[in-house]
């Protein structure tokens, strides 16, 4: 018997989302970093095992605990003929266009963020104002956050409620990027 999908609730798209960011997490790590809970998470991740969306590993016994199962996506599936040698990736664009399904491709919600943190220079904005802004995942948009504070091209302000402000690097790249 096939289980049914998983309709692509906010929920299950921040969860995939902060997979996508941290493959190898366990479920307690995707929840926190999905802004969804730890039940919500666990029983989205087994469906979405179920269907073959995200692959689990499990986490063993170490000293006489059970260690928390891992996380992934499948690889993807290879896009050449059976038997073809691989060849290099090309470069992608700049701005890669949303897929089909509305989705946006590798990188551009980092720049939609940026764009949008940009627009209001010396403002601190919340991952929730700027994922309402942009009419997307809180979750996905805080893990953007996370990404661009690494790279400095945010500051993150204030810790609770977060708030994050751009930097001259993040406005750096807005210019060469657009």
């Amino acid at each position: 018997m096939t289980a049914a999908p998983t309709p692509a609730t906010p929920s299950a798209e921040a969860l995939l989302g902060a997979l996508a960011d941290r493959p190898g997490a366990t479920a307690a790590e995707l929840s926190e970093a999905a802004e969804i809970g730890r039940s919500t998470a666990a029983k989205l991740l087994a469906a979405l095992a179920d269907q073959g969306r995200v692959l689990r590993q499990p986490g063993g016994h170490h000293g006489g605990h059970r260690a928390a199962d891992r996380w992934t996506l499948p690889p993807p599936l290879p896009t050449q003929g059976l038997g073809a040698p691989p060849t290099a990736a090309p470069t992608p664009p700049a701005e890669p266009p949303p897929t089909q399904s509305g989705r946006l491709g590798a990188g551009q919600l980092r720049q939609l963020v940026l764009g949008c943190l940009a627009e209001r220079p010396g403002q601190a904005l919340s991952p929730t104002a700027i994922a309402k802004t942009l009419d997307r995942s809180a979750g996905a948009v805080a893990n953007a956050l996370q990404v661009l504070a690494g790279q400095g091209a945010v500051t993150q302000t204030q810790p609770k409620p977060r708030r994050y402000t751009i930097t001259a690097a993040g406005g750096d790249q807005t210019n060469t990027q657009g």
